[in-house]
Protein backbone atom coordinates (compact mmCIF):
# COMPACT_ATOMS: atom_id res chain seq x y z
CA UNK A 1 0.00 0.00 0.00
CA UNK A 2 1.05 3.32 -1.23
CA UNK A 3 2.23 5.90 2.19
CA UNK A 4 4.50 8.33 3.03
CA UNK A 5 7.17 5.64 3.27
CA UNK A 6 7.08 4.51 -0.12
CA UNK A 7 8.95 8.05 -1.26
CA UNK A 8 11.88 7.26 1.28
CA UNK A 9 12.66 5.03 -2.49
CA UNK A 10 14.63 8.19 -4.15
CA UNK A 11 16.88 8.91 -1.16
CA UNK A 12 17.57 5.14 -1.15
CA UNK A 13 17.88 4.91 -5.03
CA UNK A 14 20.53 7.66 -4.88
CA UNK A 15 22.23 5.76 -2.30
CA UNK A 16 22.44 2.18 -3.67
CA UNK A 17 22.89 3.28 -7.62
CA UNK A 18 26.25 4.39 -7.17
CA UNK A 19 27.71 4.00 -10.62
CA UNK A 20 26.49 2.28 -14.48
CA UNK A 21 27.42 -0.68 -13.10
CA UNK A 22 24.64 -0.39 -10.39
CA UNK A 23 22.33 1.12 -12.96
CA UNK A 24 22.68 -1.01 -15.81
CA UNK A 25 21.82 -4.51 -13.05
CA UNK A 26 18.79 -2.15 -12.19
CA UNK A 27 17.73 -1.89 -15.31
CA UNK A 28 18.75 -5.73 -16.51
CA UNK A 29 15.89 -7.01 -13.91
CA UNK A 30 13.50 -4.83 -14.87
CA UNK A 31 13.84 -6.22 -18.63
CA UNK A 32 13.24 -9.62 -16.53
CA UNK A 33 10.37 -8.03 -15.17
CA UNK A 34 9.07 -6.65 -18.47
CA UNK A 35 9.31 -9.98 -20.86
CA UNK A 36 7.39 -12.59 -17.66
CA UNK A 37 4.41 -8.97 -18.01
CA UNK A 38 4.44 -8.76 -21.60
CA UNK A 39 4.54 -13.04 -22.14
CA UNK A 40 1.91 -13.07 -19.35
CA UNK A 41 -0.39 -10.46 -20.63
CA UNK A 42 -0.30 -11.81 -24.27
CA UNK A 43 -1.09 -14.99 -22.98
CA UNK A 44 -3.83 -13.94 -21.13
CA UNK A 45 -5.11 -11.98 -24.92
CA UNK A 46 -4.68 -15.20 -26.57
CA UNK A 47 -6.60 -17.10 -24.25
CA UNK A 48 -9.04 -14.63 -24.07
CA UNK A 49 -10.07 -13.78 -27.34
CA UNK A 50 -9.45 -10.13 -26.54
CA UNK A 51 -12.17 -7.40 -26.10
CA UNK A 52 -12.93 -5.18 -23.38
CA UNK A 53 -14.15 -7.76 -21.35
CA UNK A 54 -11.21 -9.01 -21.45
CA UNK A 55 -8.26 -6.62 -20.38
CA UNK A 56 -5.22 -7.69 -19.61
CA UNK A 57 -3.62 -7.60 -16.50
CA UNK A 58 -1.08 -10.30 -15.59
CA UNK A 59 -1.84 -10.92 -12.32
CA UNK A 60 -1.62 -7.00 -11.28
CA UNK A 61 -4.88 -5.13 -9.58
CA UNK A 62 -6.51 -3.76 -12.81
CA UNK A 63 -5.64 -3.20 -16.91
CA UNK A 64 -4.59 0.62 -16.58
CA UNK A 65 -1.69 -0.50 -13.88
CA UNK A 66 -0.80 -3.23 -16.51
CA UNK A 67 -0.48 -0.94 -18.96
CA UNK A 68 1.21 1.80 -17.37
CA UNK A 69 3.67 -0.28 -15.86
CA UNK A 70 4.53 -2.25 -19.38
CA UNK A 71 4.64 1.23 -20.61
CA UNK A 72 7.71 2.58 -18.15
CA UNK A 73 9.52 -0.63 -18.92
CA UNK A 74 9.39 -0.84 -22.42
CA UNK A 75 9.94 3.10 -23.10
CA UNK A 76 13.31 2.95 -20.91
CA UNK A 77 14.43 -0.54 -23.32
CA UNK A 78 14.18 1.41 -26.28
CA UNK A 79 16.31 4.04 -24.65
CA UNK A 80 18.88 1.32 -24.89
CA UNK A 81 17.51 -0.12 -27.40
CA UNK A 82 18.03 2.76 -30.27
CA UNK A 83 21.90 3.57 -28.74
CA UNK A 84 24.77 2.65 -30.12
CA UNK A 85 26.62 2.41 -26.87
CA UNK A 86 25.61 -0.74 -25.74
CA UNK A 87 26.43 -4.34 -26.44
CA UNK A 88 24.63 -5.68 -30.01
CA UNK A 89 22.79 -8.93 -28.16
CA UNK A 90 22.00 -6.88 -25.10
CA UNK A 91 20.22 -4.03 -27.50
CA UNK A 92 18.52 -6.50 -29.95
CA UNK A 93 17.31 -8.35 -26.60
CA UNK A 94 15.76 -4.51 -25.06
CA UNK A 95 14.38 -3.87 -28.82
CA UNK A 96 12.52 -7.46 -28.51
CA UNK A 97 11.15 -7.20 -25.57
CA UNK A 98 10.45 -3.52 -25.97
CA UNK A 99 8.52 -4.47 -29.33
CA UNK A 100 6.97 -7.26 -27.13
CA UNK A 101 6.15 -4.29 -25.03
CA UNK A 102 4.35 -2.19 -27.33
CA UNK A 103 2.14 -5.04 -29.05
CA UNK A 104 0.91 -5.55 -25.30
CA UNK A 105 0.14 -1.87 -24.45
CA UNK A 106 -1.99 -1.87 -28.14
CA UNK A 107 -3.38 -4.97 -26.99
CA UNK A 108 -4.56 -3.91 -23.72
CA UNK A 109 -6.99 -1.03 -25.16
CA UNK A 110 -6.13 1.76 -22.62
CA UNK A 111 -6.37 4.55 -23.66
CA UNK A 112 -3.72 6.32 -21.52
CA UNK A 113 -0.97 4.41 -22.45
CA UNK A 114 -1.49 5.13 -25.35
CA UNK A 115 -0.91 8.79 -25.23
CA UNK A 116 2.04 7.94 -22.63
CA UNK A 117 3.81 5.60 -25.21
CA UNK A 118 3.43 8.48 -27.72
CA UNK A 119 4.80 11.03 -25.57
CA UNK A 120 7.80 8.85 -24.52
CA UNK A 121 8.49 7.65 -28.07
CA UNK A 122 8.31 11.45 -28.79
CA UNK A 123 10.52 12.80 -26.37
CA UNK A 124 12.95 9.34 -26.84
CA UNK A 125 13.55 10.71 -30.25
CA UNK A 126 13.73 14.68 -29.74
CA UNK A 127 16.39 13.26 -26.80
CA UNK A 128 18.74 11.59 -29.43
CA UNK A 129 17.35 12.96 -33.29
CA UNK A 130 15.64 15.59 -33.37
CA UNK A 131 15.29 16.06 -36.78
CA UNK A 132 14.09 12.52 -36.96
CA UNK A 133 11.25 13.69 -35.09
CA UNK A 134 9.48 14.97 -38.62
CA UNK A 135 8.89 11.02 -39.26
CA UNK A 136 6.53 10.28 -36.26
CA UNK A 137 3.54 11.63 -37.71
CA UNK A 138 3.78 9.44 -41.06
CA UNK A 139 4.77 6.68 -38.58
CA UNK A 140 2.20 6.76 -36.17
CA UNK A 141 -0.51 7.18 -39.35
CA UNK A 142 0.66 3.65 -40.68
CA UNK A 143 0.80 2.03 -37.22
CA UNK A 144 -3.01 3.00 -36.80
CA UNK A 145 -4.04 1.77 -40.29
CA UNK A 146 -2.51 -1.74 -39.71
CA UNK A 147 -3.68 -2.00 -35.89
CA UNK A 148 -6.67 -4.42 -35.05
CA UNK A 149 -9.94 -2.76 -35.39
CA UNK A 150 -10.40 -2.93 -31.50
CA UNK A 151 -7.01 -1.35 -31.08
CA UNK A 152 -8.22 1.82 -33.82
CA UNK A 153 -11.76 1.91 -32.20
CA UNK A 154 -10.35 2.49 -28.79
CA UNK A 155 -8.04 5.13 -29.62
CA UNK A 156 -10.68 6.77 -31.68
CA UNK A 157 -13.16 6.92 -29.13
CA UNK A 158 -11.12 8.95 -26.64
CA UNK A 159 -12.38 11.79 -28.86
CA UNK A 160 -16.07 10.79 -28.73
CA UNK A 161 -18.05 13.00 -26.31
CA UNK A 162 -20.31 10.17 -26.08
CA UNK A 163 -18.28 7.64 -24.89
CA UNK A 164 -19.13 6.58 -21.47
CA UNK A 165 -15.64 6.56 -20.04
CA UNK A 166 -14.98 10.14 -21.45
CA UNK A 167 -18.30 12.02 -20.00
CA UNK A 168 -17.80 10.31 -16.77
CA UNK A 169 -14.00 11.85 -16.94
CA UNK A 170 -15.57 15.12 -17.52
CA UNK A 171 -17.53 14.59 -14.54
CA UNK A 172 -14.41 13.72 -12.21
CA UNK A 173 -12.61 16.39 -12.85
CA UNK A 174 -15.37 18.87 -12.37
CA UNK A 175 -16.00 17.49 -9.26
CA UNK A 176 -12.18 17.48 -8.45
CA UNK A 177 -12.63 21.45 -9.39
CA UNK A 178 -15.08 21.98 -6.75
CA UNK A 179 -13.26 19.99 -3.96
CA UNK A 180 -10.19 22.12 -5.11
CA UNK A 181 -12.41 25.25 -4.72
CA UNK A 182 -14.09 24.27 -1.23
CA UNK A 183 -10.17 23.22 0.21
CA UNK A 184 -7.03 24.78 -1.77
CA UNK A 185 -4.70 24.79 0.43
CA UNK A 186 -5.34 21.64 2.53
CA UNK A 187 -8.18 19.64 -0.10
CA UNK A 188 -10.24 16.84 1.21
CA UNK A 189 -7.91 14.79 3.34
CA UNK A 190 -5.66 11.56 2.16
CA UNK A 191 -8.18 8.84 0.98
CA UNK A 192 -11.48 11.11 1.38
CA UNK A 193 -11.81 11.93 -2.69
CA UNK A 194 -13.49 8.62 -2.81
CA UNK A 195 -15.89 9.10 0.17
CA UNK A 196 -16.88 12.02 -0.52
CA UNK A 197 -17.39 12.34 -4.48
CA UNK A 198 -21.17 11.79 -3.62
CA UNK A 199 -21.35 15.03 -2.60
CA UNK A 200 -19.80 16.64 -5.54
CA UNK A 201 -20.90 14.45 -8.58
CA UNK A 202 -22.04 16.44 -11.63
CA UNK A 203 -24.58 15.39 -14.01
CA UNK A 204 -23.14 13.28 -16.65
CA UNK A 205 -21.24 10.78 -14.15
CA UNK A 206 -21.34 6.61 -14.84
CA UNK A 207 -19.94 5.92 -11.58
CA UNK A 208 -21.53 6.63 -8.35
CA UNK A 209 -18.50 5.55 -6.54
CA UNK A 210 -14.80 6.52 -7.40
CA UNK A 211 -11.28 5.69 -6.26
CA UNK A 212 -9.88 8.42 -7.47
CA UNK A 213 -10.09 11.40 -10.19
CA UNK A 214 -8.65 9.65 -13.00
CA UNK A 215 -5.96 13.08 -13.22
CA UNK A 216 -2.68 13.18 -11.32
CA UNK A 217 -2.76 17.46 -10.84
CA UNK A 218 -6.52 16.77 -10.55
CA UNK A 219 -6.47 14.22 -7.96
CA UNK A 220 -3.50 15.52 -5.78
CA UNK A 221 -4.84 19.14 -5.59
CA UNK A 222 -8.38 17.44 -4.39
CA UNK A 223 -7.01 15.26 -2.20
CA UNK A 224 -4.21 17.40 -0.19
CA UNK A 225 -4.37 21.01 -1.87
CA UNK A 226 -2.59 23.12 -4.26
CA UNK A 227 0.40 23.16 -2.90
CA UNK A 228 0.57 18.83 -3.45
CA UNK A 229 0.07 19.44 -7.06
CA UNK A 230 2.59 22.26 -6.95
CA UNK A 231 5.23 19.64 -5.80
CA UNK A 232 4.27 16.78 -8.13
CA UNK A 233 5.28 19.77 -10.95
CA UNK A 234 7.78 20.31 -9.27
CA UNK A 235 9.10 16.87 -9.26
CA UNK A 236 8.91 16.44 -12.81
CA UNK A 237 10.58 19.32 -13.68
CA UNK A 238 13.53 18.41 -11.23
CA UNK A 239 13.85 15.40 -13.14
CA UNK A 240 13.62 16.37 -16.65
CA UNK A 241 16.47 19.96 -15.63
CA UNK A 242 18.79 17.37 -14.21
CA UNK A 243 18.50 15.11 -17.80
CA UNK A 244 18.82 17.99 -19.54
CA UNK A 245 21.73 19.18 -17.58
CA UNK A 246 23.02 15.36 -18.49
CA UNK A 247 21.94 15.30 -22.07
CA UNK A 248 24.19 18.47 -22.55
CA UNK A 249 27.41 17.54 -20.96
CA UNK A 250 30.31 17.62 -23.98
CA UNK A 251 31.77 13.51 -23.98
CA UNK A 252 30.58 9.88 -23.42
CA UNK A 253 28.31 9.02 -21.08
CA UNK A 254 27.74 5.08 -20.29
CA UNK A 255 24.95 6.63 -18.80
CA UNK A 256 23.34 8.41 -21.53
CA UNK A 257 21.38 5.59 -23.26
CA UNK A 258 19.35 4.77 -19.79
CA UNK A 259 19.19 8.47 -19.14
CA UNK A 260 17.70 9.10 -22.41
CA UNK A 261 15.32 5.90 -22.28
CA UNK A 262 14.78 7.35 -18.62
CA UNK A 263 13.03 10.72 -20.08
CA UNK A 264 10.93 8.37 -21.89
CA UNK A 265 9.43 6.97 -19.15
CA UNK A 266 9.16 9.91 -17.29
CA UNK A 267 7.56 11.97 -20.58
CA UNK A 268 4.87 8.83 -20.97
CA UNK A 269 4.02 8.47 -17.48
CA UNK A 270 3.47 12.46 -17.22
CA UNK A 271 1.39 12.42 -20.33
CA UNK A 272 -0.52 9.64 -19.53
CA UNK A 273 -1.44 11.26 -15.75
CA UNK A 274 -3.38 13.55 -17.55
CA UNK A 275 -6.23 10.82 -17.85
CA UNK A 276 -4.59 8.01 -15.32
CA UNK A 277 -3.71 8.66 -11.38
CA UNK A 278 -0.70 6.80 -12.13
CA UNK A 279 1.19 8.68 -9.48
CA UNK A 280 -0.79 7.45 -7.21
CA UNK A 281 -0.62 3.57 -8.57
CA UNK A 282 2.20 2.50 -5.87
CA UNK A 283 2.97 -0.36 -8.76
CA UNK A 284 3.61 2.28 -11.08
CA UNK A 285 4.99 5.38 -8.43
CA UNK A 286 8.00 2.58 -7.27
CA UNK A 287 9.46 2.65 -10.53
CA UNK A 288 8.84 6.12 -11.21
CA UNK A 289 10.51 7.26 -8.12
CA UNK A 290 13.66 5.08 -8.90
CA UNK A 291 13.57 6.20 -12.23
CA UNK A 292 14.10 10.10 -11.07
CA UNK A 293 17.44 9.75 -9.81
CA UNK A 294 19.49 7.90 -12.86
CA UNK A 295 20.27 11.58 -13.98
CA UNK A 296 21.71 11.89 -11.26
CA UNK A 297 23.90 8.88 -10.87
CA UNK A 298 27.66 8.97 -11.43
CA UNK A 299 29.40 7.56 -14.42
CA UNK A 300 32.47 5.74 -12.81
CA UNK A 301 32.78 4.23 -9.52
CA UNK A 302 34.47 6.70 -6.88
CA UNK A 303 37.98 6.13 -5.96
CA UNK A 304 38.73 4.83 -2.27
CA UNK A 305 39.41 7.89 -0.10
CA UNK A 306 38.00 10.30 -2.81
Amino acid sequence: MKGQLTFLLVPAAAALLADEDDVRLLVNLWRLTALYLVLRGLGEFLSSGGGLDARLRAGLSVHMTYAGLVMVFTLLLLGRALSGGELRASRLFDGAVAAAGVLAIGLSLTRNAYLGLTAGVTALVLAKKPRAALVLAPLAFVLFLVAPPSVRNRALSTFDPADETVRDRLAMWKAGELMIRDHPWTGVGPGRVGPLYHEYRQPGHVMPQIGHLHDNLVHLAAETGIPSAVFYLGFVGAFFAGAVRRLRQPGPDPLRPVVEGAVAAMAGLFAAGFFEYNFGDVEVLVPTLVLSVIPFVRSGRPRAGG
